[in-house]
């Protein structure tokens, strides 16, 4: 197999990048093992959140859903300000 001079150096820099991401990993794992060694009471949830994690990734591959529940939030939001009258003035006071 050939490979032209920029698609060797396209390898060459995807497996430095592949190390990079593996020391990236074991720091992140030296700090979890730290705190877990050192918290007086170690939540899992603040080293890993995994409903956090695939919410993001469903923002990554499904924007239009985010959209559209910010945009009911914000009609919810409207609703609640309207109904207890708390309509901002000028200068952002109430």
């Amino acid at each position: 197999m050939s490979l032209y001079k920029w698609e060797l150096d396209a390898v060459i820099k995807g497996i430095q990048l592949g190390h990079i991401d593996e020391r990236e990993r074991l720091a992140v794992l030296a700090a979890s093992v730290g705190y877990f060694s050192n918290a007086e009471r170690p939540k899992f949830k603040n080293i890993f959140d995994r409903s956090k994690e695939e919410q993001a990734l469903e923002q990554a591959y499904n924007p239009e859903k985010v959209k559209a529940t910010n945009k009911q939030r914000l009609e919810l939001y409207n609703k609640v300000r309207s109904a207890f009258g708390g309509e901002r003035s000028e200068d952002g006071e109430l």
